[in-house]
């Protein structure tokens, strides 16, 4: 091998290696400093539920998120210590004073960590606060009439105030209001759409909070009974490829998901293909033969209807 190859060959192999080692050095954050931004250095607050928030450092990989009662010098209690990828965490206290610190790692290293103080005050006044509703969820549609409620404890809350609307808020009174002692009431309702809303009262400093509300959808009719347009009963179908479309009545319920049917046999027994679609048409392509199909409707409450009849198809 002359000179010429030779130098050519180490100067590729040199280069290569050097690529691969910058592959796997990992970037040097050691002097990056971490931006804490939410909640503000110092912050005094009756709020207990905090999106504790810092920007995004190049390079690092995760986040090492500590909090403590007390200060991280003289600690009452290790309340959290958690490692995320995100910049971002819910976090739910008591009142007291605490310490809050974020720091960035990589497999290469870790910055410093940068601390905010961080006070909640257990003052009785509860206007500010906000009630947590966790059930029913938002936008939920059911076919029962039977309704539970329950919503998260708010500190210093001596009651709640429950009321229940048709359409809107603003709407005519469909339930309440009612005082409850505990997190959760149940009640019936008829069918329609509703507005539920929770207020946390304190009778000591004769405060409340706003109401917290969410919509209530409940639905116990099923739908029609889908009429087949086409193919028609007995008809045959062109190249084996056919639409099947058909019609509904008016719908005064939830949204409805259609499901079509084949079978193999008049009665109708078992299905061989099924499919669902929110329109009203479907297309499929099926092997020569001689089938049968037929379409049931579905409302967002889970209410089935009646199934369609059964339309014969002759597919050459």
């Amino acid at each position: 091998m002359n000179r010429k190859v030779k130098h050519s060959l180490l100067f590729l192999i040199t280069g290569m290696l050097f690529c691969s080692c910058e592959d796997f050095i990992e970037s040097d954050i050691e002097h990056e400093p971490i931006q804490l931004l939410a909640p503000a250095n110092n912050l005094t607050t009756i709020q207990l539920t905090h999106t504790f928030w810092w920007d995004f450092v190049d390079g690092v990989e995760v986040y090492n998120m500590q909090l403590v009662e007390g200060t991280f010098s003289s600690a009452i209690r290790l309340v959290l210590d958690t490692t995320i990828s995100k910049n971002k965490f819910d976090l739910t206290l008591s009142p007291g004073s605490f310490q809050w610190r974020v720091r960035g790692k990589n497999n290469g290293g870790e910055t410093d960590y940068a601390t905010f103080n961080l006070i909640i005050d257990s003052t009785l006044d509860i206007s500010s606060l906000q009630v947590v509703l966790t059930n029913p969820s938002t936008n939920f549609i059911t076919n029962s009439t039977s309704v539970a409620f329950s919503w998260s404890a708010l500190l210093n809350a001596d009651d709640y105030l429950v009321e229940v609307h048709e359409d809107t808020w603003s709407g005519a009174a469909a339930f309440g209001p009612q005082i409850a002692a505990s997190t959760n009431l149940s009640t019936t309702l008829a069918e329609g759409v509703f507005v539920w809303g929770v207020q946390a009262r304190n009778t000591t400093s004769a405060t409340s909070t706003a109401f917290s509300t969410r919509t209530l959808t409940i639905d116990t009719t099923a739908p029609n009974s889908p009429s087949l347009v086409s193919p028609s009963n007995n008809s045959t179908a062109n190249n084996g490829y056919n639409t099947y479309t058909w019609t509904q009545g008016v719908n005064t319920g939830t949204i409805l998901t259609d499901h079509i049917y084949f079978y193999s046999d008049a009665l109708g027994a078992t299905p061989f293909k099924d499919a669902s679609t929110t329109g009203l048409s479907y297309q499929d392509s099926l092997a020569p033969g001689t089938y049968y199909w037929a379409v049931v409707s579905t409302d967002a409450a889970t209410n089935v209807g009646e199934f369609s009849v059964l339309n014969k198809v002759i597919i050459p």
